[in-house]
């Protein structure tokens, strides 16, 4: 999936049109207050809060017709708190830190119309985000409770607006809202004794906005993105129980998870 983004940004923006009239190469930098939360029969079975950072590029332009592209790329991660709680039947509350390190990669086809002070945008587009979700070790009331790590992806589809209002001085509001569908998602552990097993949640939409101010080349901007999956279908996984070696078999799925991510980005284009 990323090759695929990465060879249509490709041919966007070698088109000569395209290329005539690039109008934004920004690099970027934010900080993120994350969220995520899981659910099974009604019940929050854990919630995950703390700091990420992301670092990323921005790139578009309009072509002759009208016609806008719009690319974005970022590397985040960090480390959060969990509060949550065992893999049943035990289900023992327990406290420890996860890590986060992912990327996202987003292509926009727009079409633009207004003024020259007043831009609006109507945009569609594909977009793509991998992650790893590392459970640190930790200990619960009956004893120690080993971590693992999840490799997660998701390939979402993109539909929503932008737009730009040009005050005197250099001064613009910008804003840019939608909504997103994933259209896949999966979820893959690593079982001791069977080997990576990958969970697929379900599909819902969610929504995504950012607002802000651009002044000469910087733009600083507020930010929110969310996701939401519902639960997957169960899977009979058989894993190795570390303290006797016996093999023992259970039922295990993705349950209903959503997250939420609020942030502040500074970027400054070099267009």
């Amino acid at each position: 999936m990323k090759t695929l983004l990465a060879a249509a940004a490709v041919f966007v923006c070698c088109t000569p049109a395209a290329a005539a009239t690039l109008e934004e190469l920004a690099p970027c930098v934010s900080t993120q207050y994350f969220t995520w939360r899981e659910h099974a029969g009604g019940r929050r079975l854990l919630k995950e809060r703390g700091a990420l950072f992301s670092l990323g590029a921005v790139l578009g332009g309009v072509t002759e017709s009208s016609v806008t592209f719009r690319g974005k790329g970022e590397l985040f991660g960090g480390e959060v708190g969990y509060d949550g709680e065992t893999q049943a039947p035990q289900s023992l509350p327990i406290h420890t830190r996860v890590g986060y390190f992912g990327s996202r990669e987003e292509l926009d086809l727009g079409y633009r119309i207004g003024s020259a002070s007043l831009r609006l945008e109507p945009f569609g587009g594909i977009g793509h985000r991998w992650w790893l979700r590392a459970l640190q070790d930790t200990s619960s009331a009956e004893g120690p409770v080993s971590g693992y790590t999840e490799w997660w992806q998701t390939v979402y589809g993109r539909i929503g607006g932008r737009g730009k209002f040009e005050l005197p001085r250099e001064v613009g509001i910008v804003v840019e809202a939608g909504a997103k569908y994933p259209f896949y998602t999966g979820n893959s552990v690593d079982f001791a004794g069977s080997g990576v097993t990958t969970f697929r949640p379900g599909a819902r939409w969610s929504g995504f906005a950012e607002a802000g101010v651009a002044y000469g080349n910087v733009k600083l901007t507020l930010l929110y993105e969310g996701f939401r999956f519902s639960q997957s279908p169960q899977k009979l996984v058989q894993t190795t129980d570390p303290l006797t070696g016996a093999t023992v078999q259970n039922y295990y799925f993705q349950p209903e998870s959503s997250s939420d991510i609020f942030g502040v980005s500074l970027g400054w284009s070099f267009r």
